[in-house]
């Protein structure tokens, strides 16, 4: 691996390999440009390992978790590769009430991701670092390993963790404790900076971005549709790229848009909750098709088939927090985007998408955006996402890291 920058580690709540790792892969891909960068996974538990056995993901990973064996993978980008550090298999503590049992055992979680790291330390021989916990306080907020040096300890928020089913039980207070201990702190949303601003003075706002090339090389090219959109025909198509879960997703406004649109073809592509699907009956609506998830790369094809690409999500605490990562990807691809109105970071777009209010005005502003003919409106979008691509973020994070370092 070539570099000329830091070597820098990220430790993430997310795996890089699951449908969610969204950001944390971005900026790892995009580091990884200049830098050495190694990727560390969130530890599987003893739970997962029963929850998980069927999966794929898990499977190419058994190895690594039960016997420790061959835990660094390099993944190639495409312009670029970093390295993937799959730590041995924790505790499951989570369930446990705050207090000397979990501090102990959770101690032993940390131990064990940090012999993972250190095992990667050795093996590619790191002698300085840039540390980025990307939203998991709870193991590893900061590292220290002795014989290296570690330059800087950032902290990355991508969202309010008191409203988190999982993390909410111990993270807050470990956010507390980490925004105290890092260096650095980076939040994705306007309404996470606003609120933790008076904890960490050394907070930066570092919202999602695109993959703006990737997105332009699809838009702008002759490429077939995905095969199970290959006989749309003329039907046209409302889609929704992203995660389906009651906790984000208006499921009400969701099954509205299907009714008042019977003829068009309302697709989401993106992981679901199988629950979810039963419970509010969406498996019932003739004109809903629920692909489920994609590969990343693939995610600029299905939206060229789109018409009007939408975001319905519930305007409640835990969307506030929330600056969507789809929604430049969205305008990358230049199409017309219809959202409610569920955090101020969507403020900055109003000029260029359809910001709803209300149920009526949703399904207006949709008939509204599926009426389009302007090319001018598809150029201004483009426009807008070229200012917000991973690039122009990172090399903002690498000027952060400079002057902190300094």
């Amino acid at each position: 691996m070539s570099y000329v920058g830091k070597d820098i580690i990220i430790f993430s709540v997310i795996r890089w390999d699951q449908p969610l790792a969204g950001s944390a892969v971005a900026v790892a891909k995009e580091l990884s440009k200049n830098n050495r960068v190694f990727f560390v996974d969130r530890p599987y538990s003893v739970r997962d390992v029963f929850n998980n056995y069927e999966n794929n993901s898990f499977r190419k990973r058994i190895s690594s978790v039960l016997f420790r064996k061959n835990p660094f993978l390099e993944v190639q980008t495409g312009f670029s590769s970093f390295v993937v550090c799959t730590p041995g298999l924790a505790l499951p503590i989570n369930f446990l009430p705050a207090g000397l049992s979990f501090d102990f055992l959770n101690s032993i979680n940390s131990l064990i991701v940090k012999a993972a790291i250190k095992r990667m330390v050795k093996r590619y021989h790191i002698k300085e670092y840039v540390y980025v916990n990307f939203f998991n306080p709870v193991i590893l907020p900061t590292l220290s390993i002795y014989g290296t040096k570690n330059l800087l300890n950032i902290y990355y928020v991508t969202q309010d963790i008191r409203l988190s089913k999982y993390m909410s039980r111990h993270g807050y207070k470990a956010e507390v404790n980490a925004l105290a201990k890092t260096d650095l702190v980076l939040v994705s949303s306007k309404n996470q900076f606003k609120r933790l601003f008076s904890i960490s003075p050394r907070m930066h706002y570092f919202p999602n971005a695109v993959d703006y090339e990737m997105f332009a090389n699809i838009r702008d090219s002759e490429v077939s549709p995905p095969l199970d959109l290959a006989n749309l025909g003329s039907t046209k198509v409302i889609m929704f790229c992203g995660y389906l879960s009651e906790v984000r997703i208006d499921y009400q406004l969701l099954k509205l848009v299907c009714e008042y649109f019977p003829y068009y073809l309302v697709v989401v592509v993106g992981a679901y909750d199988e629950a979810d699907i039963i419970k509010y009956k969406l498996d019932i609506i003739p004109n809903l098709l629920i692909m489920g998830n994609r590969r990343h790369e693939a995610i600029p094809s299905y939206l060229k088939c789109a018409h009007v690409a939408i975001i319905p999500y519930l305007c409640n605490e835990l969307n506030k927090s929330v600056y969507p990562l789809k929604l430049n990807e969205y305008l990358a691809m230049g199409k017309p985007v219809v959202a409610t109105h569920f955090s101020s970071d969507l403020d900055s777009f109003a000029e260029f998408i359809y910001l709803s209010g209300t149920y009526q005005e949703f399904l207006e502003n949709t008939e509204l955006a599926l009426a389009e003919k302007d090319e001018k409106n598809a150029q201004s979008r483009i426009r807008v996402a070229a200012q917000n691509t991973w690039e122009k973020r990172v090399l903002h994070l690498q000027s952060l890291m400079q002057q902190y370092i300094k």
